[in-house]
């Protein structure tokens, strides 16, 4: 039995049960079952789904009816109880309290056959930290499909010396391709918050380590570019390097990947911080 879409708004539910949206859970519910829907058509058909704060129940509604198995994570005690009651009758999904930064992403989705997805409206505090453990899990699902704000959805999806580019941009690229979907206005969601929303889908690069030595390494290659925009690649590299490296030991490794030492990190794409980082391996270059 799947839910018909008319089940009452989020805000009716919670008022009706005397709740509050919680601040400490960053709590904007989607409330545009059409939106839902395009939510749901983004992720292929059949798919085994693990949905990111189920809130109560919108999103989860719409994908229950494309997918073949929804594995609905909330943290919020009360909505568990909403979540259970609305979905009860329905097989399709399995609803578990737990925090998303502590349950294993990884083995949900790699005990099941393809395809395997996850999706979600997420909480804007803990948008990175989920975002990192979702990518580097990117080996065993194949769509990623989330509601962020739209200026952290232009950093994903941000170019080379743009002022949106840095060291998210490159990390989650090197992972997945990023397309961003469509937007959801303030108005599409309850309480509306204030600032706007995008989704955005990734999908793994299947073949993003074939040229890479050391992927640790060009992660820290990464990070530490950024670390400080305005000092030059040089000057970055050598901030997180061992004490008993040198200078020009650095240099030269810069130079072997074609790059200028005084470049700044914000001008290099992931190609570039790839050749950077298999030069630095090359030459004996960690960086902590």
């Amino acid at each position: 039995m799947f839910d018909d879409g008319r089940y009452p708004s989020p805000k009716q539910t919670l008022d009706a049960r005397g709740l509050r949206p919680r601040k400490r859970f960053g709590q904007n519910f989607l409330v545009d079952p059409r939106f839902a829907r395009r939510v749901a058509e983004s992720i292929p058909r059949d798919s085994f789904v693990v949905e990111i704060g189920a809130g109560t129940g919108s999103l989860t509604a719409a994908l229950a009816a494309q997918a073949r198995h929804v594995v609905a994570l909330e943290i919020d005690r009360d909505l568990i109880d909403v979540l259970r009651e609305r979905f009860r009758a329905n097989s399709v999904v399995e609803v578990r309290r737990c925090d998303a930064l502590e349950t294993d992403l990884r083995a949900d989705l790699a005990a099941q056959r393809a395809p395997r997805a996850i999706c979600g409206n997420l909480p804007y505090y803990i948008t990175t930290p989920l975002l990192e453990r979702i990518v580097e899990a990117a080996d065993v699902w194949e769509t990623a499909v989330f509601m962020v704000q739209r200026e952290y959805a232009r950093r994903l999806a941000a170019r080379p010396n743009t002022d949106d580019y840095g060291s998210l941009s490159v990390y989650v690229g090197y992972y997945c391709t990023v397309e961003k979907l469509f937007d959801v206005g303030a108005a599409g969601f309850y309480p509306a918050p204030t600032v706007a929303s995008s989704v955005v889908r990734l999908s793994p690069r299947p073949d993003r380590a074939a040229s890479i030595v050391d992927e640790a390494l060009l992660l820290r290659t990464i990070r530490a570019a950024f670390a400080q925009r305005r000092k030059t690649l040089a000057n970055c590299i050598a901030a997180r390097a061992a004490d008993d490296v040198g200078r020009a030991k650095i240099e030269a490794a810069i130079r072997e990947a074609g790059l200028d030492p005084s470049i700044r990190g914000e001008r290099l794409a992931l190609d570039d911080f790839a050749r950077l980082s298999n030069a630095l391996a090359r030459s004996g270059v960690d960086l902590f």
